[in-house]
C-alpha cells in the first residue's frame, strides 16, 4: 500500500540502503584519506582482493595520496564515485626509483556493496594520461 506521499515502502527501503552505501563509500575515501596507514583500515571496508591490491601499490608509490571527490552516486548495493587522485611519488614501485613528481588523475569508480562491505569494484580511468605517469599500475603485478 503507497503511503501518503505516493512512495512504496520497498522504494523508501531501496533508497535507504543506497543512503547508507553512499555514506559507507564516503567514510572509506574520508578513513583513507586522513589514515597514516592505509592498509590497516582495508578490513574494515572491503574484502574485494583486487581493491586492495590497488590501494596498497597507490600507497607504496604515493604514499599519503588524496582522493577528492566530485561526485557520487547510489542505487542499492552499488556506489559511483567521479573523483581524482592526487600523490606525489615518493615511493619506488614497478622498478621505478621515486620521481618526486605530483600527479593528479580523474577518474571513476564503481563499488559493489553487500551487508556493509565492498565486495568488487570496477575503475575507468584516462589511460592516455596515466601513460605520463613516472610508473603505472600493472594489475597482478607487484614487486617481488
Amino acid at each position: 500500500m503507497p503511503l501518503s506521499c505516493g512512495i512504496l515502502p520497498e522504494k523508501i527501503h531501496t533508497v535507504d540502503k543506497a543512503g547508507k552505501n553512499k555514506k559507507l563509500i564516503l567514510d572509506f575515501i574520508r578513513t583513507l584519506n586522513e589514515a597514516k596507514d592505509k592498509l590497516q583500515l582495508l578490513s574494515q571496508y572491503t574484502s574485494d582482493p583486487k581493491l586492495i591490491e590497488r590501494i596498497t601499490f597507490l600507497e607504496q608509490a604515493f604514499p599519503y595520496y588524496q582522493v577528492k571527490v566530485d561526485e557520487v552516486t547510489a542505487e542499492e548495493g552499488r556506489v559511483i564515485v567521479r573523483a581524482r587522485f592526487i600523490g606525489k611519488h615518493r615511493g619506488a614501485a614497478n622498478g621505478v626509483a621515486p620521481t618526486g613528481k605530483t600527479v593528479e588523475l580523474p577518474y571513476a569508480i564503481g563499488y559493489h556493496i553487500r551487508n556493509g562491505k565492498i565486495i568488487a569494484h570496477w575503475m575507468v580511468t584516462d589511460w592516455l594520461e596515466l601513460s605520463s605517469w613516472p610508473i603505472a599500475w600493472k594489475p597482478g603485478g607487484s614487486e617481488k
